[in-house]
């Protein structure tokens, strides 16, 4: 817990300093936009991320007394480093404005902007990245997060029954809910549309590239924010209901209790005890499930 909360607040000052610094060289006469000065921390960030991955030793879910270990100590740095970064990216980009989305700002304010957009990129491409290749490393952390044949289906009963209506007989959940995988999808296309689209408007600032290349790449760019826009307040819509609590907790101890994990994960629960712990069920139980 203590290397992981040094981690976390060399992490979390790392960044705000650099937002600091970002906004006031915006206001230095004849600085340069961070983009055109500090282009090779683009390049840096995802191969930082990688080798990161790579020296990283991950903590499988565990049952641990009473509470269970969901989130290891890599899994909470990549979401977090991931998820602020993305949080900031938004906001400056809209301020930036984006399609149909006019700027309102001063001269200085877009280099202001466009300086702290370049902070966030350093950010989320290292998050990106560092899930990324974790992921690589441990294909099954991927497998989890996918949706499975009946995700439509699970995710109209799963809030169905949040709603009230008891008619729907859900299966024990898995470690994420369908509804949680199928959002998944989008938000993964979406980060892979902004990198690849975002690294060619990063490197319009060092090198030229022809406007038949960065038109397109610009209108997807924005297309592809929105939608991860559309995703991000929806997941910080659903973290701040109490039910979602434990959820929002255990993304900075790692933990939730076992009473949490057996109702409303019980399938993830029942694979991690041993099953010389488990009850026998009848077959037909198991088909049902």
């Amino acid at each position: 817990m203590g290397r992981r909360l040094l981690i976390g607040a060399v992490a979390a000052v790392g960044f705000v300093l650099g937002m600091v610094y970002a906004w006031r060289i915006a206001y230095v006469d004849g600085a340069e936009l961070l983009f055109n000065s500090g282009w090779w921390l683009v390049l840096l960030a995802p191969f930082a991320g990688a080798l990161a991955a790579g020296l990283t030793r991950r903590t499988d879910p565990v049952i641990e007394g009473d509470r269970v270990l969901r989130h290891d100590g890599a899994a909470i740095l990549e979401h977090w480093t991931h998820g602020i970064g993305t949080a900031v990216l938004l906001v400056t980009g809209l301020a930036l404005g984006a399609l149909f989305i006019p700027s309102l700002l001063s001269r200085q304010q877009v280099w202001a902007a466009m300086n702290i957009h370049f902070v966030a990129v350093v950010m989320f491409l290292f998050g990106t990245f560092y899930y990324g290749a974790n992921t690589l490393l441990s294909r099954n952390r991927f497998r989890e997060h996918l949706p499975t044949g009946n995700a439509f289906k699970y995710t109209v009963q799963h809030y169905g029954r949040l709603l009230g209506n008891k008619k729907y007989d859900m299966p024990p959940e898995d470690k994420y809910f369908e509804s949680e995988k199928m959002a998944y999808l989008l938000a993964l296309v979406a980060t892979a549309t902004i990198i690849v689209t975002g690294l060619l408007k990063a490197a319009a600032h060092v090198v030229s590239i022809p406007g038949v290349v960065m038109g397109p790449a610009t209108l997807v760019h924005d297309i592809a924010a929105l939608g991860m826009l559309v995703f991000f307040l929806a997941h910080v819509v659903v973290v701040l209901l109490p039910m979602s609590w434990p959820m929002l907790r255990s993304m900075f101890t790692g933990y939730i209790t076992v009473e949490h994990a057996k109702a409303e994960h019980a399938g993830w629960y029942r694979r991690l005890v041993k099953p010389a712990d488990m009850p026998s069920e009848p077959e037909e139980d198991r088909d049902a499930a």
